[in-house]
């Protein structure tokens, strides 16, 4: 029967379209009902965004300035440009556009692995892995995450066009330098795209363009680090606990795919990841085994390498392999082994493995790729479908928290997660009225009233009210909490007192898979709760349950209180 079906599908196009097109439509559903108007879980976006007061009436040199400024190491001239001409055109700043801007930078990526996949003159059904394996939605952060994503997918639109113009369009290798200069005031890792395209160059005997990419690297360098701070520590090679986390993150960087579940961190995940790292840096060195030989006379200007689509794999591996060594230089003194899954990095593991592919696409013989895709295909969505699984509740509970995080700057003047960020309320509400963020945890009730009691609905007892460590616990474990009119409906946890008025939202898990498949559920029941004690203020505070459904607040009594010393 699969045999059947594969001949039956082998020769039909119009199936395989359908096969490429799904994961997209699954990723545009996710995001369309996921995004909201409203500031990421850091404050990143607040200081974007804060390149709008005072632009227009600015000189030109200030405005260079303005645009170029560090953050914290990148020059993000890219994301405040679209910033500013988001709110020249409409007035105003709405945080699901840039969102929108971002992730057709996402999509704009596909197309150039389109193109550089047709140049390969193979079947579109060998095409259906790749779409599968880019539109996961394993590094959901940057979905979602406002102004900052379009650092995060803009830089990788520009270095991949960067790359494929230099390796399939040589004639034109100036726009392949304007890319890279794009990239590179897009985010600091774009720089890192002008040595690819320059060995990319030298290795297909343009000598010419070797020389002038060299010559512009210089220039670009040169602008980018005039008046450049480092603010952050670097490996230090002396400390044996560093070089062996710089080790491991570097292949666990690299594999972090693996991991599935963008905010796992165990030790036995975190190094499944490294093991799968070790196995796709291997996989390229053994399928390159036979290049090495023609890539080393290229070097050495005795031949010319001109098998396109292995350098289009070859500098995109490049790309991320630079970007990983810098990453790990930079972050492991502060984020050490951890901090290199973090959920806004996992797209370069995707990146590897699709540069991989491409690999095995221009190198491998078509009796063998036949094989390979019949394996491929169902492998890739299975993927696919299991990091949605496994990551679409934390997108949720992640947009939770930035609306939590919204509400707790807005009605708390001394909140720690303001000072953290050196900006006071007053500098957080002027920047809020641009994108005037939706604040559906105040509907019907006022957080500002100087007083500990709110009317309440009746009475629900929460399962547990205690002190874990640094964080004060409160669950409510017996109950389902479903979302109707969006995911800002929910349960969340509010500590009053005269002068405070905090929230938590609940975090949710998934039911297991088979489970879901058995009974068409998603979501286990309970609202977990927790506040990290350093952002309560002392006080005596009552404890209150919010529950939102259909778009409507009800607010339930407790009967507890939590006195913080």
């Amino acid at each position: 029967m699969f045999k059947a079906f594969l001949d039956f599908a082998r020769t039909k196009t119009w199936l395989a379209l359908v096969f490429c097109l799904v994961p997209v439509l699954i990723y545009i559903f996710v995001f369309k009902v996921i995004a909201l108007n409203v500031n990421y879980v850091a404050f990143d976006d607040i200081l974007i965004l804060g390149i709008i007061p005072g632009f227009e009436d600015a000189s030109w040199p200030d405005r260079w300035r303005r645009l170029t400024e560090l953050f914290p190491e990148h020059r993000l001239v890219f994301s405040r440009s679209i910033i500013l001409l988001l709110h020249s055109f409409f007035g105003r700043i709405n945080m699901v556009w840039p969102m929108i801007v971002a992730n057709i930078c996402w999509a704009g990526c596909a197309y150039v692995f389109y193109s550089a996949f047709k140049k390969l003159r193979l079947s579109l059904w060998y095409f259906v892995p790749v779409m599968w394996l880019w539109f996961n939605i394993q590094s959901f952060e940057n979905i979602f995450w406002g102004v900052s994503s379009l650092c995060n997918y803009g830089v990788l639109l520009f270095v991949l066009s960067a790359i494929y113009f230099t390796t399939h369009n040589p004639k034109q290798h100036y726009i392949a330098i304007i890319f890279a200069t794009i990239a590179t005031f897009t985010y600091g890792n774009g720089l890192m795209v002008f040595p690819v395209i320059g060995l990319i160059a030298w290795l297909m005997g343009r000598k010419r363009d070797f020389f002038i990419t060299v010559f512009v690297t210089a220039v670009i360098a040169v602008i980018y680090f005039i008046d450049f701070t480092p603010i952050t520590q670097n490996l230090n090679f002396s400390d044996p606990k560093q070089v062996k986390e710089g080790f491991l993150g570097y292949f666990g960087f690299i594999g972090s795919i693996a991991t599935i579940s963008a905010y796992d961190g165990s030790s036995a995940v975190l190094m499944t990841a490294v093991v799968f790292g070790f196995i796709l840096i291997f996989s390229v060195l053994f399928l390159f085994r036979k290049q090495y030989i023609s890539l080393w006379n290229a070097a050495w200007r005795k031949t010319d390498y001109t098998n396109s689509g292995a350098l289009f794999s070859l500098g995109i591996l490049a790309f991320v392999a630079i970007t990983t060594l810098a990453l790990v230089y930079k972050r492991i003194p502060t984020d050490t082994f951890e901090g290199m899954f973090k959920g806004r990095y996992r797209m370069y593991s995707t990146l590897w493995c699709i540069a991989l592919y491409f690999g095995v696409l221009s190198l491998t013989s078509r009796p063998l790729l036949r094989v390979a895709v019949t394996a491929l295909v169902p492998l890739t969505m299975l993927l696919n479908l299991v990091i949605l699984d496994s990551n679409f509740v934390l997108a949720i509970n992640n947009r939770r928290m930035a609306l939590v995080q919204e509400f707790n700057a807005r009605y708390n003047a001394d909140w720690l997660g303001i000072k953290m960020f050196s900006m006071d309320q007053a500098h957080f509400e002027k920047i809020r009225a641009y994108y005037r963020s939706d604040d559906p945890l105040a509907e019907g009730w006022n957080p500002r009233n100087l007083s500990d009691s709110i009317t309440c609905a009746k009475i629900y007892q929460p399962d547990i009210v205690k002190k874990e460590d640094n964080y004060l616990i409160i669950n409510f474990e017996n109950d389902f909490f479903k979302a109707e009119k969006d995911y800002s409906d929910g349960a969340y946890v509010i500590l009053k007192s005269p002068d405070h008025t905090y929230a938590a939202p609940q975090s949710q898990s998934a039911v297991p898979i088979k489970t879901t498949l058995r009974r068409l559920m998603y979501f286990n029941k309970g609202a977990y709760a927790s506040f990290h004690t350093a952002t309560i203020e002392p006080g005596f505070y009552r404890i209150y349950f919010l529950v939102r459904k259909g778009g409507i607040n009800t607010i339930y009594c407790t009967g507890k209180t939590w006195k913080e010393e």
